[in-house]
């Protein structure tokens, strides 16, 4: 039976957060669709609403969609951990599908450099606006304060700081306890610098309300208690298959982590024909890409290694009269096709994905409609999974979000499925 349902905003943050449940012995989920014909049975189930960037009242639409019939002991709200996409719409969704008396904003990933000090969320150290991610051209941060960024929402917004946070739990269950509203849920944005800080935070928030509602990302989901006793999760890694490893991320670690890679192992897809005819792309990266695979085991297809790869993207969709989300579109489509076509050949091969939305154009064009996490993880963010149905059935996949992990995490992330590099 579910105990926890998680509702995510895109597919490498669903995987990010779901392994934090599975690493701890639950049977984890993550639905790559909401309309996908599944009813997972598993301990926690983590659905895929692919909202980040869809508009605002369409995100809202499909988180109320997944939870308006639901009724597990937990739910948690899966943010991206430098506020991108639409944050406050979607737990203002949640928020009325749930109907909790308390919702608990806790975004921060002190693992991977996010973090909220005096109200204000800081990525490596920058404000989050000020960060790479502050440069998202579809859907930004719209503010470095946490509770700026709540302001205009339905319900009321507080703030616990990091003094009370790192009074421990009862200072924290004290300061919810004082903020609670007797008519109504209350949003309650919370500091956190550090893990233990999380931790305290989740422990408080289970002590005080029997109907909370968890809004952060996989720092927080690793605190967050589900009741019942985990059913077991493992996944045994069949290193014999060949590897297709898949890059659509323009994020800097991204392109830092390809330069790392061999260039033998490496296949860049020709930008310019992408833009106009995607198809074609598509089939010619696949013919490389198998040619790689039949001399080295595996290979690693990527849309961009420069950030001047995105540039000249743009320039061709301009030639051509294309505007700039259907240029990343078809992108995006070459990319899957090409993959899709090098996995399907022979015996599936794993899976290495980064990058949200090709993680998921790659898996529909495999016909999968779930990963079932491993509980077990390459780096803190980039964990290990297996593929639920279609021509990859079974094989095993790491998912990794562009600006996750340090300048060795693609290598790392291959040598696990079975394809050191070469240097």
């Amino acid at each position: 039976m579910t105990q926890c349902i998680v509702v995510a905003d895109d597919l490498t943050g669903s995987c990010d957060t779901g392994h934090e449940f599975a690493t701890r012995g639950y049977d984890t989920r993550v639905v790559l669709s909401p309309q996908t014909d599944t009813t997972p049975q598993d301990d926690v189930a983590v659905y895929n609403t692919e909202s980040r960037y869809a508009p605002p009242a369409v995100a809202a639409d499909r988180v109320r969609s997944v939870l308006e019939t639901a009724d597990p002991a937990v739910v948690f709200k899966k943010v991206d951990s430098t506020l991108r996409g639409n944050v406050r719409r979607e737990v203002d969704a949640a928020t009325r599908a749930v109907d909790p008396d308390l919702v608990v904003v806790a975004p921060a990933f002190p693992a991977n450099g996010r973090l909220t000090a005096c109200g204000y969320h800081l990525v490596d150290g920058q404000l989050v606006t000020e960060s790479p991610p502050g440069a998202d051209e579809e859907r930004p941060p719209t503010h470095d304060s946490l509770p700026k960024c709540f302001a205009s929402s339905d319900y009321p917004v507080e703030r616990i700081g990091v003094g009370t946070v790192a009074r421990g739990v009862t200072a924290v269950r004290d300061a919810f306890e004082s903020l609670c509203a007797a008519d109504g849920p209350v949003i309650v944005t919370c500091d956190a610098v550090t893990d233990s800080h999380l931790a305290t935070v989740a422990a408080a928030a289970h002590e005080r309300s029997a109907r909370c509602l968890y809004v952060g990302s996989g720092g927080l989901a690793r605190h967050v208690t589900v009741p019942g006793t985990p059913a077991g999760a493992g996944l045994d890694v069949d290193e014999s298959r060949t590897v297709v490893g898949v890059s659509g991320s323009v994020a800097p670690e991204t392109l830092e982590q390809l330069g790392a890679v061999s260039e033998a192992l490496r296949q860049h897809l020709d930008l310019k024909e992408a833009v106009t005819d995607p198809s074609t792309a598509g089939a010619a990266l696949a013919a490389r890409g198998s040619a790689v695979v039949e001399n080295h085991g595996g290979v690693l297809l990527h849309s961009a290694d420069a950030r001047s790869d995105v540039d000249r993207a743009m320039a061709a969709g301009e030639r051509a009269d294309v505007d700039g989300p259907t240029v990343r579109r078809r992108v995006t489509d070459a990319l899957a096709t090409g993959a899709a076509e090098v996995v399907r050949e022979d015996r599936p091969s794993n899976l290495f994905l980064t990058g949200g939305a090709t993680a998921r154009a790659v898996l529909d064009r495999l016909d999968a409609t779930a990963l079932r996490m491993a509980g077990e993880a390459v780096a803190p963010g980039i964990p290990l999974s297996t593929v639920d149905g279609g021509v990859a059935d079974g094989v095993a996949a790491v998912t990794k979000a562009g600006g996750f992990g340090d300048d060795q995490a693609i290598i790392k992330s291959l040598a696990r499925l079975g394809l050191p590099d070469e240097r």
